[in-house]
C-alpha cells in the first residue's frame, strides 16, 4: 500500500517567478533526501493557481521515517525558514493519502507529465459502492489511455474522501484520452449507470502537469 503526501501553496499575486524558484529547491533538496518528489502545477480547476509538492512512499512506516529525515536535514531547515519568510505563497494544504488497494505500489516507470485528479466525498452509507465504481472505471480508464490510482485521504484538507488520480505521459496524452471519453460507448454506459444512482458527491477536480523537468 502506497502513501502520498501533498502539499499545496498557493501563489501571492506577482510572485510566480519566485515561487517557482522555491519549489524547485525543495524539490532538489528533497531528491537529494532520497524522497520521491514531483512538483505539479494546476492549469485547470479548483486549484489553479497552486503548485504542489508531491510525494511517493511505500507505506506510513516510510513515511514516518522520510519525515524525520527531512525535518532533521539542516539544509532543509535554512531552506523552510526562508522560503517561509519570503512570501512568495502561501500553504494551503497538507494532506496525506493511501492506496485503496493494499497491494497496489506505483510503477517507478508510471506516466506523470500530466495529472487529471477528481475527488470524491461518498455518500452516507455508500462508501463501499463508490469505491467499486472506481474499480470498475480502471477498465475503462486504462482502454483509453489513462493509467489510475485510488486514493483515500485520511489527514488533511478533505478527511475521509477518496480521490481518483489518472496519468497521462504528457498533455497530449490527456487531450486525446478526453477526446474518446466524450464519444467512447462503454465509458458513456459506465458514466450513465453511476450518475443514475449517485454513490459520492466530487468535492474537487483539476488537471495538473509535471513542472519537475524530468
Amino acid at each position: 500500500m502506497g502513501v502520498i503526501s501533498l502539499n499545496g501553496f498557493k501563489t501571492e499575486p506577482g510572485r510566480l517567478a519566485d515561487h517557482l524558484a522555491a519549489s524547485m529547491e525543495a524539490l532538489g533538496l528533497l531528491r537529494g533526501l532520497g524522497a520521491q518528489a514531483v512538483v505539479l502545477q494546476a492549469v485547470a480547476g479548483g486549484d489553479i493557481g497552486t503548485i504542489a509538492t508531491s510525494i511517493n512512499y511505500a507505506d506510513n512506516a516510510d513515511y514516518a521515517t522520510s519525515m524525520q529525515k527531512i525535518q532533521g536535514d539542516e539544509k532543509w531547515q535554512e531552506f523552510w525558514m526562508r522560503a517561509a519568510s519570503g512570501g512568495s505563497a502561501q500553504q494551503v494544504e497538507s494532506s496525506l493519502f493511501t492506496d485503496i488497494d493494499p497491494d497496489f505500489q506505483p510503477d517507478p516507470g508510471r506516466p506523470m507529465g500530466a495529472v487529471m485528479a477528481t475527488q470524491w466525498r461518498a455518500k452516507p452509507g455508500r462508501m463501499a459502492d463508490f469505491a467499486a465504481k472506481v474499480m470498475e472505471s480502471y477498465e475503462h480508464i486504462r482502454r483509453m489511455g489513462g493509467t489510475p490510482r485510488a486514493l483515500q485521504s485520511l489527514i488533511g484538507a478533505h478527511p475521509m474522501t477518496m480521490m481518483e488520480a489518472v496519468t497521462f505521459e504528457d498533455l497530449d496524452g490527456y487531450g486525446a484520452y478526453a477526446d474518446k471519453t466524450a464519444s467512447d460507448a462503454g465509458w458513456q454506459e459506465f458514466w450513465a449507470g453511476a450518475m443514475a444512482d449517485p454513490t459520492a458527491d466530487m468535492i474537487r477536480s483539476g488537471l495538473y502537469v509535471n513542472i519537475s523537468g524530468d
